[in-house]
Formats: C-alpha cells, sequence, structure tokens
C-alpha cells in the first residue's frame, strides 16, 4: 500500500516516539524497535491473526510510552539519579534476593547524602519498596495504556500496556496476575524487552540463556519456545545484530485502519506527545500545550503564513521532547543548584529533542525549531551558539513563549510571577536572550482582557467534579503527597484521602498519572 498524500505514518510518529522513551528509561536507542522485531518473529511461530500481529507490533513500540508518569517521584525518592537506578532494578537486580537488593541500595539510595538520610531511606525501602514499585508500574501503565487510546490504539492493545510488567509466574506488577490471564501480547513484550537488553549485553549466548533460565518463571514458556525456534531461522540474527535496525522495523508496519494519519489529526496526537514530556515532572505539567498556544498567537501576530503557524505550533508542543533524556531528579533541582555535569546534560535537551523528532519525515520543519529554542540572539545559546537571524523565526518565538511560561508558572526554588512581572523581567532580556519583535507581540497579547490571567472558576466541570475536587486535583498534579495536599487545604489527610477516592471513581482512573494527564485534557490546570 502506497503512502496517501498529506497523510503521516503511525509508525513514523511511534518511531519517534519509543526512541524518546528508549533515551528516557536508559536503554540504547532503538530498545523497542529491537524487541519489535524479536516480538513479530515470536509472532509468526505462535500464528497470530493479522489483527493480534498489528497489535503486537504498536503495542511493542509503545511499551515504554508510560516511562516519564513516576519518575519524579521515585527520583525524589531515591534523592538521586533515578534513570540507571531504575533501569538496573529493572534489569539487573533479583529483587527476590536480599543481597541483591541490598546492593542496589548501596549504590543508588541516597547516594552522597549523609549517613542517616541514606540509612532512613534503605530501612523505608526495606519496609515499604514493594508497594511505592508497585504504585510506579501502576502510574506507568496507566499513563501508557492512556496514550495508547489516545493515539486511536484499539482497546487490545490498550490492555496490553495495562499489563506490561506482569509475570508468567504472578511476581510481576501492579495486578500480580499470572499465566494465562495476562494477554498474550503482554507476554510476549514482556520477554522481548528483556531479550533486546541481554543481546546488547552479551549478544546471542546470553540472550538464548536468559530466556532458558527465565522460561516458566518469569518467562510464558510457550513465547520462549516460539524465540527458540524464530532464532533458528536463517536471517534472525544477522537482521538483529544490525547497527540500526529501524528501517526493517518499519517495512514490517502490518496493514491496518492505523497505518497512516490524516493531516488533521497530526495536531491532536501532538499533545499526546507534550503531555508525555511534561508527566516528566510536576511543575512542567501543562507546559508544552501553553508554550504552543502562546507560539501559535505570536505567529499569527506577526501574520506569518498558515502552513508557518501550524509549523510552530507543532514545535511549541513538541519543543521540550529532548527533556526525557534527563533524569527527573535533576529537573527537580534549582537552576542555581546544577552541577556542571548536570547544566551539561540540560543544554542538550534541544539536540536530542531535533534527535527524536527527525525519525517523522514529515516534521523536518518542526525538528529545526525544536533544535533551536534555546538559541539566543547575542549567540550565547545552546546547543549551537547561533545568533541573530541565524537563529529560525519560529524558533525565536518559542523562545519568548517558553520564557514567559516560565516565570509566570515557576520552578523548583522560584515562585512563579504575575503577568505584568513576567514582562518586566523578559524587557530586560530582549536584545540578549529574546528577540524584540516577538517580545512586543507577547505585550500585545497580555494586554489584551483575560489571555494571561489565571482561568477562573467556571460552571460545570467535567465528570461531575466539584470546586474542591478540582483544587484537590490540581494539587495532585503539582506532585504533592496526600499530607502536603492535607496541609495546603487545611484540612486532615482522611479528608483529602477521600476526596482522591471519589475524584479517581468519577474520572474512571487509578493513579496520579491518569489523573493527572486527565486534568491536562480537560485543561483544568489552574
Amino acid at each position: 500500500m502506497g503512502h496517501p498524500p498529506n497523510e503521516v505514518r503511525m509508525a513514523d510518529l511511534l518511531g519517534a516516539l519509543s526512541l524518546a522513551a528508549d533515551l528516557g528509561v536508559g536503554l540504547s536507542a532503538e530498545h523497542a524497535a529491537r524487541s519489535c522485531y524479536i516480538g513479530l518473529q515470536i509472532a509468526v511461530e505462535l500464528g497470530l491473526n493479522s489483527e493480534e500481529y498489528a497489535d503486537l507490533y504498536y503495542a511493542a513500540l509503545l511499551m515504554d510510552a508510560g516511562c516519564t508518569a513516576f519518575t519524579s517521584q521515585l527520583g525524589a525518592y531515591i534523592l538521586g539519579e533515578e534513570i540507571s537506578a531504575r533501569r538496573d532494578l529493572y534489569f539487573h537486580t533479583d529483587v527476590g534476593n536480599p543481597l541483591a537488593v541490598m546492593g542496589w541500595l548501596v549504590r543508588y539510595m541516597a547516594a552522597g547524602q549523609p549517613f542517616p538520610v541514606r540509612a532512613s531511606r534503605s530501612v523505608d525501602f526495606v519496609l515499604h519498596g514493594k508497594d511505592r514499585m508497585r504504585e510506579g508500574f501502576r502510574n506507568t501503565c496507566d499513563a501508557a495504556c492512556r496514550l495508547a487510546g489516545r493515539l486511536g490504539m484499539s482497546s487490545r492493545v490498550q490492555n496490553a500496556l495495562r499489563s506490561i510488567f506482569e509475570q508468567w509466574d504472578g511476581g510481576g506488577m501492579p495486578l500480580g496476575l499470572r499465566g494465562e490471564a495476562i494477554p498474550l501480547i503482554s507476554r510476549i513484550v514482556y520477554v522481548t524487552g528483556f531479550l533486546e537488553v541481554f543481546h546488547r549485553l552479551g549478544g546471542r549466548e546470553t540472550m538464548l540463556g536468559l530466556a532458558r533460565v527465565r522460561r516458566g518463571k518469569s518467562f510464558d514458556p510457550r513465547v520462549v519456545d516460539a524465540f527458540e525456534a524464530a532464532s533458528a531461522r536463517p536471517g534472525f540474527w544477522e537482521t538483529l545484530d544490525r547497527e540500526s535496525i529501524w528501517e526493517t522495523v518499519l517495512a514490517l508496519e502490518p496493514e491496518s485502519p492505523r497505518r497512516f494519519i490524516s493531516a488533521e489529526r497530526v495536531a491532536d496526537l501532538a499533545f499526546s506527545f507534550a503531555d508525555f514530556t511534561d508527566l516528566k515532572a510536576p511543575h512542567l505539567v501543562g507546559h508544552s500545550r501553553r508554550v504552543a498556544e502562546i507560539g501559535r498567537r505570536l505567529g499569527e501576530r506577526l501574520r506569518l503564513p498558515a502552513a508557518t503557524v501550524s509549523t510552530l505550533h507543532l514545535a511549541g508542543l513538541l519543543h521540550d521532547l529532548g527533556l526525557v533524556t534527563l533524569p527527573s531528579f535533576v529537573l527537580g533541582k534549582a537552576e542555581n543548584t546544577l552541577s556542571p555535569a548536570e547544566r551539561e546534560m540540560f543544554e542538550l535537551h534541544p539536540h536530542h529533542g531535533q534527535r527524536i523528532v527527525a525519525r517523522i519525515p514529515a516534521f523536518d520543519a518542526v525538528a529545526e525549531l525544536v533544535a533551536a529554542h534555546h538559541e539566543r540572539m547575542d549567540g550565547r545559546g545552546f546547543p549551537r551558539g547561533l545568533a541573530g537571524a541565524q537563529i529560525p523565526v519560529g524558533a525565536r518565538l518559542i523562545a519568548v513563549a517558553d520564557r514567559f511560561d516560565d516565570l509566570t508558572h515557576g520552578a523548583p526554588g522560584r515562585e512563579p510571577l504575575e503577568p505584568a512581572a513576567a514582562l518586566r523581567v523578559m524587557r530586560d532580556e530582549v536584545g540578549g536572550s529574546l528577540w524584540a519583535e516577538a517580545f512586543e507581540g507577547l505585550c500585545e497579547d497580555v494586554r489584551e482582557p483575560g489571555v494571561a490571567s489565571p482561568r477562573m472558576r467556571r460552571r460545570g466541570w467535567p465528570s461531575g467534579l466539584t470546586d474542591r475536587e478540582v483544587e484537590v486535583l490540581r494539587l495532585l498534579t503539582r506532585g504533592l503527597s496526600r499530607r502536603e495536599m492535607a496541609a495546603a487545604l487545611v484540612v486532615s489527610e482522611s479528608t483529602v484521602r477521600a476526596h482522591l477516592e471519589h475524584i479517581y471513581a468519577k474520572i474512571d482512573v487509578s493513579s496520579r498519572a491518569a489523573a493527572t494527564l486527565f486534568a491536562v485534557e480537560h485543561d483544568l490546570l489552574a
């Protein structure tokens, strides 16, 4: 089937999202793509029908789509870089072995903190770590499931993502499902995720050895047997050993109603990418949507062509996609406390964002703006040090929108400013970091009644939520604990718990991440 004009391939979009997720969980680029390839070979051996094959293809590429949903809580809990900690705990630590867990705690728990802090956190992990990890996996699964639904994936794909960390022997999370109670697609994706990592580590024999050791334990025996049969076929290893496998996986995309997306839907789906990014840290929730909207309005004020404004809006939604490569622990620090290494990591995020967006051929112009949104008019920006007219106009507009939203919504160690105060700060930055014409357009925009004012209460919240419940939901999206919410609302912790139970029931979610996505999707953030 040819590529219809003015449409985008779903696989191109998922290739970008999967690359972002690979980097977000600290694995090699194309981890999900290679896992997908292995899974499709297993599917052939198992005789999956065309619908199941398509569902497996998309579920494999979306396997880590919820990876940003719990990182900030994990980073705050271990007081350190959570990407490596999570990867090593999940892939390389036998959680049933106390000595292995102790080794992980020594390496990662509150590393660099005073001994009493490390000891306290380690004891808490021994007592409550399983519950905390179960909460983390629930957030991750719920976010992946919700994002898949927004991308138009089938209910089977969504259900598979809900069970993506379950194990054949019942030792998985968050539900503890066992055996055939786990969807077959979930069982395949779970196995292939591990097999790909161990293939990278030790090659064919290490990969085969892992499959045999875990057969009938965490791995479904039928899936392992199908993998061994597939791996014996000519060409299996030669393909897997290639430096890049993406073009092969792209060519394997099955015929399905989801294969192509109309241009009209692309912008809607870009919101999913924006929310995936902004889940990375509580202070970022809703940021990309707001930057995209401000940028769009600025583009219209400068009378840019409609097509250019559309590209600008997409770039605003995707401008911070590279932040998924940073540990949430770093994003949660005040800017003036970053170490030189942490600052260098931060300054690479536009490069990573461009690298990710470049996976979508139709987004070449968007990728250029993503790459340049932290360049400065005086040439002192990053990552390339462009100056003045070297910086694309769209990137200059996004820089102004980004700065305004950053100032008016606050960040770790810095309280939000009123719009007028933010503009005063920005006026001093014009000509240095900011483009004068874009800043003047922003001033005009803010002067329009209601444009930059905090959202007023409105009649009729979605799903029958009350004013008080929306207030609680907003605190939840900011990453506050129940105790912190109770203090902010001057109520008891049990009252907050009751509110949360009612909210979750009304909006049909079971985790903080899903509730946060609901709030963003329904424009409930203050």
